[in-house]
């Protein structure tokens, strides 16, 4: 039988006795909650649910529908912080805790609504019942129907819900239809699932396998619920901590999902696959923990140090990333001249576009060029996928952090050590803020402009690397003078004749001769920053005893 039809036997293990079936109120599972008797394991994915989907919960308790059941694995639970929502208590330890395997949406829904907890800003389990109409509607009550809808918070408890009825102004008819509210959500019936095993691994399978179909997971997700966290078993491929490993000299923490395509390109497999579609035989190729994080060190290095991109946020296109992952799994000591061209590579794929991920065939080619046997064949076999940038003029387009063409611009605007008068503009501090590159004008100063004019008051010629409290920073900038400040301003690529029309900028005249004039110098620079970078016209050397290989062999 072949792996792709085995996959079952390797992550799937069976449970030795069935999960004990029950019921359990409403009443009893915010209370087992409360007590820290039910706890989140580690595998648990984030929480998904929006304020819209809490309110249609707590409608089809009060309608008396099907929520669907939920499923527990009963093991001691140490005394800790338990996190419900946006809150966090402490929870002493319980030899006999519940632990949520399926379900945790609607528990934590229920919990974080239901109880007087702190969510700070987030309002997602701010509820409140309206007995006019009946319904449960978001948020709290607004002021105008204050002792007229309840908190959904009040119907958690029957003492609170006695205060809240002392200072309302409901009728009698309206007080019982709070009060039979309240009984229907606390009394509803969930049909519970208990499991009691010692293997940790069947439950990770049972909360993959019932989180793959219907709204599935995402394939970081599942990977993380099978291979990831496990104080139990050291070295797991855990994807989180595989992240945090990236996160050195400021680069930052790559999403999840980028970490998972690295794993998986590093085992030379398909980066766009999911766990649990793999075989056996492909799952016994995952490269181990001590391995990925060497690697994604040394990659990590690489975009920093070689390729002049210093944070995770600013990679032109992410597929690098995985490649990168899987080069230097590959070929941990790479030569200063295989590096020199590994980075004219990225740059290259950058600059022309090979490297977005539209076609997923392309990095599946790209992880399989990268063979592990030889660098100098497998560099060339990477070369082979980039072609000739077309940098003859550098088209600016509408600034959007997200694509690769602004990224790039960043990229060569901070080769330039952005400042102001009170010296370099520190990158963690642009990176920490919304806009990383901010408006020059605010879009109040070019309303009424052409619509060409208009597109480049959205692009990059319109923008700079400065920190700033205000949507425009055109008010700062007129602070500085050409006299006191020209390295500040020669940071920003604006001359005198830009600073004239930016300290006048009275009329739509003068902010388009700014916008005008930057573009010109941004379209320069940026081209003369990619040139450098790919290299394009130099040529690609070899090592040394690669020559002398080809002279022995024409001999």
């Amino acid at each position: 039988m072949k792996d792709d039809q085995n996959y079952d036997y390797a992550l799937f293990a069976p449970l030795e006795r069935r999960p004990e079936a029950t019921t359990l109120t409403v009443r009893d599972l915010i209370k087992r909650v409360q007590e820290g008797r039910i706890r989140l394991p580690d595998f648990q994915r984030p929480l998904r649910w929006r304020a819209d989907d809490v309110v249609k919960l707590f409608d089809s308790l009060w309608r008396g529908y099907p929520i669907g059941s939920l499923l527990f694995w009963k093991r001691p639970a140490q005394a800790g912080e338990v996190r419900i929502g946006s809150a966090r208590f402490r929870a002493p330890k319980v030899p006999d805790a519940w632990w949520l395997v399926d379900g945790q949406q609607r528990t934590t829904a229920l919990a974080a609504c239901l109880l007087e907890l702190d969510h700070m800003t987030d309002r997602r389990w701010n509820l409140s019942f309206n007995p006019e109409i009946p319904c449960f509607v978001r948020d709290s009550p607004p002021p105008e129907h204050q002792g007229e809808w309840v908190p959904v918070t009040a119907l958690g408890d029957i003492k609170r819900l006695s205060r809240w009825y002392r200072d309302s102004t409901v009728n009698d008819t309206k007080w019982e239809l709070i009060e039979e509210a309240q009984q229907r959500l606390l009394d509803y019936a969930i049909p519970v699932y208990v499991v009691e095993t010692d293997d940790g691994q069947a439950l990770r399978g049972v909360f993959a396998r019932l989180n793959s179909t219907g709204a599935r997971m995402r394939a970081d997700e599942v990977f993380q619920a099978l291979l990831g966290d496990d104080a139990e078993k050291r070295g797991a491929l855990d994807l989180n901590r595989l992240q945090l490993t990236c996160d050195q000299d400021g680069f930052g923490v790559p999403v999840r999902a980028e970490i998972l395509k690295a794993v998986l390109a590093m085992s030379g497999l398909d980066p766009s696959r999911r766990l649990e579609n793999l075989g056996t035989g492909e799952i016994s190729k995952l490269v181990s923990f001590d391995t990925a994080e060497d690697a994604l060190t040394l990659a990590v290095g690489f975009l920093q140090n070689d390729c002049g991109i210093p944070h995770v946020k600013l990679i032109p296109y992410p597929v690098v990333f995985s490649l990168l992952a899987r080069w230097f799994q590959s070929y941990p000591e790479s030569d200063d001249l295989i590096r020199k061209r590994l980075a004219r590579w990225v740059w290259k794929g950058a600059a022309g576009g090979a490297h977005q991920r539209a076609e997923v065939s392309r990095m599946r080619e790209q992880v399989r060029a990268i063979d592990g046997t030889d660098q100098e064949e497998s560099l060339q076999r990477l070369e082979r996928w980039v072609e000739h940038p077309d940098l003859r003029k550098w088209e600016l387009q509408t600034f959007n952090l997200k694509s690769a063409r602004s990224r790039i611009e960043v990229l060569a605007l901070l080769q330039l050590n952005p400042s102001d008068p009170g010296g370099l503009i520190s990158l963690p501090a642009l990176l920490s803020t919304d806009r990383m590159a901010r408006e020059v004008f605010a879009s109040r100063d070019w309303e009424g402009l052409q619509e060409s004019d208009k597109h480049l008051a959205k692009s990059v010629a319109n923008r700079v690397l400065l920190e700033g409290d205000t949507t425009g920073l055109v008010a700062q900038i007129r602070k500085w003078t050409p006299e006191r400040d020209r390295k500040a301003l020669d940071s920003h690529l604006i001359d005198d004749e830009m600073f004239l029309a930016l300290s006048k900028s009275k009329s739509k005249r003068d902010v388009v001769e700014f916008l005008r004039l930057r573009e010109i110098a941004v379209q320069r620079h940026v081209k003369v920053f990619l040139e450098e970078r790919t290299g394009w016209e130099q040529p690609n050397l070899q090592a040394s005893e690669r020559y002398l290989e080809d002279v022995e062999g024409d001999s």
